[in-house]
């Protein structure tokens, strides 16, 4: 799953603190989720990304999930949720087609992330999509998910070293004639110390 969101002017201290307090750990202690980790927008909007591996999708449909999820959110997740989603939200939901069970790699071993959907993608998009990224240079990992319906794809493509945002969009961008609409180049996030 991803939450792609954007704070609000004068809201991302806050936003911050939220999600490194309350969200992302209270996420993380939820069974089936099984990694959550945080990235900042380099090149695209909105600039929060968070992904979550889980176990399956029927974790989202889990009683412990809805019972903090939604009308049960805490009071401060129901406000702040509530003010990102006018200013740009995007939820994710979609399971991973490509062979192997990895999770995301540790941030300490990722210098970049890229993000890219493609819509309305034709029955050989995924062995095409897998073939280009495996000729990317700097490639740790690449996992390809497909949304609900399937002609809906999804990249999450970890970079080991530094790569351009140009390179990718020129490598990737457009893949057996499917173009991506959403293509964002994201950095671990790191908290704040103080």
């Amino acid at each position: 799953m991803l939450a792609i969101m954007e704070p609000p002017p004068g809201l991302e201290e806050e936003f911050n603190d939220w999600y490194d307090t309350e969200h992302l750990p209270q996420r993380q202690g939820l069974p089936g989720f099984l990694t959550a980790n945080r990235w900042i927008c380099t090149t695209g909007f909105p600039r929060s990304l968070a992904i979550y591996d889980l176990r399956a999708l029927s974790v989202l449909d889990d009683p412990a999930y809805r019972a903090v999820a939604g009308a049960q959110s805490t009071p401060w997740s129901r406000r702040l949720l509530a003010r990102t989603a006018r200013a740009g939200r995007i939820r994710v939901e979609a399971e991973r087609i490509t062979p192997g069970d990895s999770l995301s790699l540790p941030q300490d071993n990722v210098n970049c992330l890229l993000v890219a959907r493609y819509p309305g993608a034709g029955p050989g998009f995924a062995p095409a999509a897998t073939s280009r990224f495996a000729t990317l240079g700097r490639l740790a990992q690449c996992r390809l998910f497909a949304a609900p319906g399937g002609h809906e794809y999804w990249v999450l493509a970890e970079f080991a070293g530094p790569v351009g945002f140009d390179t990718l969009a020129d490598a990737v961008g457009d893949i057996a004639g499917t173009a991506a609409t959403f293509f964002n180049l994201y950095a671990p996030y790191r908290p704040s110390a103080g």
